[in-house]
């Protein structure tokens, strides 16, 4: 049985305040399934809820209030209340000093080489507040990283999106500051590289040994070794016994 309290939460968010919890829908008003399930769980009001219960009420039990795509794991509300993204002009951020948004290590690192972040299929969200950053960076395994305003280029476009998050088209590392790239940054966030795989030294058992020796040389004129095809080597004892008869033999 499915709490009652989730269904009207997910009303609110989804209908009415997804910016209050930074939800970015994507450019077809869709939310993604991980990314609500992150956002109960910054609310600490569902312990009990898992990712495969929440696919599920959607699926069956919330199709009345929430049209579902299956395929793709997305949903968003049949009743729209929330109003969408809007254009702004520059100069409204410049009131801000700094803003914040969230990055994988990896993601950063390439920024830092200069790099541009253009998302495909959404805009690139920053927070008015820190702890909406720092709650998606932990749930994310990200970065929170500082944005600066006045830094913005012409060519940047800028969205509101409801009264704590405003929408970029890209991200660079101009208008951007987070932690140093340095060695100690590479160790904890970036693997290191693989080397290159040596031939292996074992012969597979079905491959034939190869030898490097003439196939047609007799076997006493080889070095080292007698090769006994597997045949057990003759005890000496044995061996002065048919040499002994045999010169019997020819002297009689």
């Amino acid at each position: 049985m499915l709490d009652p309290l989730l269904l009207k939460t997910l009303k609110y968010i989804l209908s009415y305040h997804p910016d209050e919890f930074g939800l970015i829908p994507d450019n077809n008003e869709f939310f993604k399934i991980k990314e609500i399930f992150q956002v109960l769980n910054f609310t600490k009001k569902f312990k009990k809820l898992n990712l495969n219960i929440l696919n599920q009420a959607f699926s069956y039990y919330y199709r009345d209030f929430f049209e579902f795509l299956d395929n793709l794991n997305l949903v968003k509300p049949k009743e729209k209340k929330y109003l969408p993204p809007l254009p702004v002009d520059l100069s409204q951020l410049y009131n801000f000093r700094k803003l914040w948004t969230f990055v994988k290590p990896k993601v950063w690192y390439q920024l830092s080489l200069g790099e541009k972040r253009v998302p495909k299929d959404r805009k690139i969200p920053v927070f008015t507040e820190k702890e909406l950053a720092e709650n998606w960076a932990k749930a994310k395994g990200s970065l929170v990283i500082e944005v600066l305003p006045y830094k913005f280029p012409e060519n940047l476009e800028v969205f509101k999106f409801g009264e704590k998050v405003f929408l970029l088209s890209y991200l660079s590392y101009d208008f951007l500051k987070g932690p140093a790239i340095d060695q100690k940054f590479i160790r904890k966030y970036l693997p290191p590289e693989k080397p290159a795989e040596k031939p292996s030294l074992i012969i597979p058992f079905n491959q034939p040994i190869i030898s490097t020796q003439d196939n047609n040389q007799p076997d006493q004129d080889l070095p080292f070794r007698k090769i006994t095809h597997g045949k057990k080597k003759e005890k000496p004892w044995k061996k002065y016994q048919k040499k002994k008869a045999k010169l019997k033999t020819d002297t009689d």
